[in-house]
């Protein structure tokens, strides 16, 4: 599994400085956090530092009102979905969506645009196919990804899901790039039923001899290792850890996804985070060392919080917090690649079980962590882990190698 970085909102240097200190990587480009001309700089720079780009369309609602978007050369002035699909419309938003943007940039690979999927019906189906038909009027040698950006309602439903795959599962794809839409816009989820049905979803792909990115995700995907997930994809603000559909129906910029602002500390042993008032109370009942970041994540950038001083008199900022965040993922994604089903299902339950149990210790001494508490969520995350095995265990463990 890799950490692909999700593009937001006021992400360029931490990219740079990111891809730069791993000396590789992948960025997934938002058109609607940068214009063309940002892009192919952007791209060139990133290529600089050995790390690739992919751009996704954002294409899940052509109507939306976001002008950003609107101002790319490739978004159509004016939609209906009848005139589009059955004239031109779709063969020019390609040709210039390869021409101007994937080719020019030197993408590593091409995320074929789709529309956000409400239902599963005729339409939505030969949608896609009219989509990547037109595509394949280049012969191009890249990989390709269909969009599945899937309402939480789908997600919620096996028959649904079961009926997602069996669509899809012909397309002349390499790969997918899934976006799920979280259930009542929770950035952990405690849903067993979204949980296992997007994970179903996963695997069910994965064994056609899929490349599975999965956007928009945090820390808790590392769950889906599991099932072998090629990479998961996160950025800095919440919005580019969890789907922000709002963001595509209403035109809406406020990066903090809602509420006031504040810096929160990621302690990847506990997979929680933590805002800094709180450190101060574990700082101040003498178990501010248990929360400190280990030496094998590289990452220095919260080693004021554990000098000694009161964790909220040090110099700890955001760009620290957001930068600290995104490297001990990398590394989890790093270490979580194991040479067999059974070995990765155990290092699975190892993480989760030792993270809910120091979450659980932490907050027996009065450090929470609010809706970014690991404890809030390890039950299911581990039900999770013993349902696929239950499920699926068996052809992962007899096809790991070939996957």
């Amino acid at each position: 599994m890799e950490l692909f970085l999700q593009m937001g909102h006021g992400m360029m240097e931490h990219c740079y400085h990111l891809i730069q200190h791993w000396g590789t990587g992948t960025v997934i480009v938002s058109p609607k956090n940068l214009t063309l001309e940002q892009i192919l700089k952007f791209s060139k720079k990133i290529s600089k530092n050995n790390g690739s780009i992919l751009i996704d369309p954002q294409f899940y609602i052509p109507r939306t009102s976001q002008e950003n978007l609107h101002n790319h050369s490739f978004w159509p002035n004016t939609f209906d979905t009848t005139t589009f699909f059955n004239g031109d419309g779709i063969d020019k938003l390609i040709d210039i969506f390869l021409n101007e943007y994937i080719l020019p940039s030197d993408s590593s690979g091409i995320i074929i645009p789709s529309l956000y999927l409400e239902d599963i019906n005729e339409d939505w189906c030969n949608i896609n196919e009219l989509i990547i038909n037109s595509l394949n009027r280049y012969q191009l040698v890249s990989p390709k990804y269909l969009t599945l950006c899937i309402g939480e309602e789908i997600i919620k439903s096996e028959e649904k899901i079961h009926m997602l795959i069996e669509q899809v599962e012909d397309y002349p794809v390499d790969g997918f790039y899934i976006i799920p839409v979280h259930p009542n816009n929770e950035y952990l989820i405690d849903n067993m039923t979204w949980l296992i049905n997007l994970i179903d979803l996963v695997a069910g792909l994965k064994l056609l001899d899929k490349r599975i990115i999965l956007g928009y995700a945090n820390h808790q995907f590392l769950s889906f290792a599991v099932a072998k997930i090629d990479a998961i994809c996160a950025g800095i603000w919440l919005k580019t850890r969890m789907f922000p559909l709002g963001d595509f129906v209403a035109d809406d910029e406020d990066s903090s996804f809602g509420g006031r602002r504040t810096t929160w500390y990621y302690c990847p042993q506990a997979l929680s985070e933590y805002q800094i008032p709180f450190l101060d109370v574990a700082h101040r009942v003498g178990i501010i060392d248990q929360l400190a970041t280990a030496d094998s994540f590289q990452s220095g950038y919260p080693t004021p919080l554990f000098s000694g001083a009161q964790p909220s008199t040090v110099a700890f900022n955001e760009t620290k917090a957001f930068r600290h965040y995104l490297q001990c993922l990398k590394t989890q994604c790093d270490e979580i690649n194991k040479d067999s089903y059974d070995e990765t299902k155990r290092y699975l339950r190892l993480l989760f079980e030792t993270a809910s149990d120091l979450s659980d210790y932490f907050r027996s001494n009065g450090v929470r962590g609010k809706y970014r508490e690991f404890t809030n969520v390890a039950d299911s995350t581990l039900a999770l882990i013993d349902a696929f095995d239950a499920m699926r265990g068996l052809v992962f463990n007899t096809n790991w190698d070939e996957l």
